[in-house]
């Protein structure tokens, strides 16, 4: 496989399905029809060589192969925002500032913790409402 044979719309949709859980949630979320996700999962699986779904009830769970993509997918659209943010950041002259916390650490307490710093450090705008919010999904419509 060569990175010209994936394709990331494809993935995307697997992505939604694995995170929601069911093909029609993910077409909700996404806009899409349930008949269009299915076919492109149809077309990655077959891309791949593998099932990435197994059907439990009324809903699907990831196989093994599935779960070993869900973690490549995660990342892949981790890099993706990153790429985007560094471009952007490259483009306005401005630096970007990246703070790792523990789990125990609740998203407002360290926040809390890095105002004085940020205020003296940098000028840039934080959006209280981005940095609470716990499901990313990446903007790639």
């Amino acid at each position: 496989m060569t990175p010209d044979d994936l394709n990331f719309r494809h993935l995307l949709y697997f992505w939604a399905v694995a995170k929601e859980g069911s093909i029609t949630r993910a077409a909700e979320r996404l806009n899409l029809s349930v008949q269009t996700i299915s076919t492109q999962l149809g077309m990655l699986e077959q891309q791949l060589g593998q099932a990435l779904f197994a059907p439990q009830g009324r809903s699907l769970v990831l196989t093994e192969a599935g779960r070993a993509a869900l973690d490549y997918a995660d990342q892949i659209f981790l890099l993706g925002e990153r790429l985007r943010h560094a471009v952007a950041d490259h483009a306005s002259g401005r630096r970007r500032f990246a703070v790792g916390r523990s789990e125990a650490v609740p998203k407002l307490v360290a926040f809390r913790l890095l105002q004085p710093v940020l205020r003296r450090r940098c000028r840039c705008a934080w959006n209280a409402s981005k940095a609470m919010s716990s499901t990313r999904w990446p903007n790639w419509r």
